[in-house]
């Protein structure tokens, strides 16, 4: 068995997929380092795209609040400061704004979209098939938000035996020492590594595929 044992090797372009987690204006569009998030995952789906590696975008929307699981509702009344479920206002509802994307970093028609209701891409979703039939081995993962989403579909992913790489400029929370907090949790199970890194990864492979064959 090979063990991909630095993030330049687990990210090989051929088995690898990239998940940008969340990235909507009800989520990532309030998170304090929203700048950077969308400058590095901009230049992350450029490099996908460049190297052949799939893209998945997550997008999570919640059911009605008469049909959303208890610890939602517990989660939603503590985001609101409100102690009665009567009292809550419903969130991240279909066709709403904050559903939608970010207006500077969004799916290309050619990418994958997958609509969920839990903090992990895994659950209740065709995202293990979907990479399965692909060859994927590796997940890089960015998105909004690292203490949350994030860390549970990279939990998610290494149970599922997937190697995962959380790319760390690409990630934000509601507080730095959250993010903080959670990288240091996942270095003990997955490779951190930055999006430059990637891009580096990823551009040699796009430019052996674009060097013309030789007669």
């Amino acid at each position: 068995m090979s063990i991909p044992v630095t993030a330049e090797a687990a990210l090989d372009p051929d088995s690898t997929a990239l998940i940008m987690w969340d990235l909507q204006n009800g989520l990532a569009g309030k998170a304090p380092n929203v700048a950077g998030i969308v400058s590095a995952g901009n230049r992350l789906v450029t490099a996908a795209d460049a190297a052949g590696v799939p893209v998945f975008w997550s997008q999570h929307v919640f059911p009605p609040l008469d049909a959303t699981p208890a610890p939602w509702l517990l989660w939603m009344m503590r985001k609101q400061s409100v102690t009665d479920v009567r009292q809550l206002r419903p969130m991240l509802q279909q066709g709403s704004h904050d559903v939608e994307f970010l207006a500077d970093l969004r799916p290309a028609p050619h990418h994958h979209v997958l609509r969920k209701s839990q903090p992990s891409l895994f659950f209740d979703t065709p995202l293990d098939s979907m990479l399965k039939v692909r060859g994927v081995r590796s997940v890089a993962v960015c998105g909004f938000a690292t203490d949350i989403g994030v860390e549970f579909t990279v939990r998610h992913a290494t149970a599922e035996g997937y190697h995962a790489i959380v790319v760390e400029d690409a990630c934000g929370a509601y507080a730095q020492e959250n993010h903080d907090r959670s990288l240091g949790f996942l270095r003990s199970w997955c490779h951190v590594t930055d999006s430059a890194t990637v891009e580096q990864v990823w551009s040699r492979a796009g430019a052996v595929r674009t060097v013309p064959a030789t007669s």
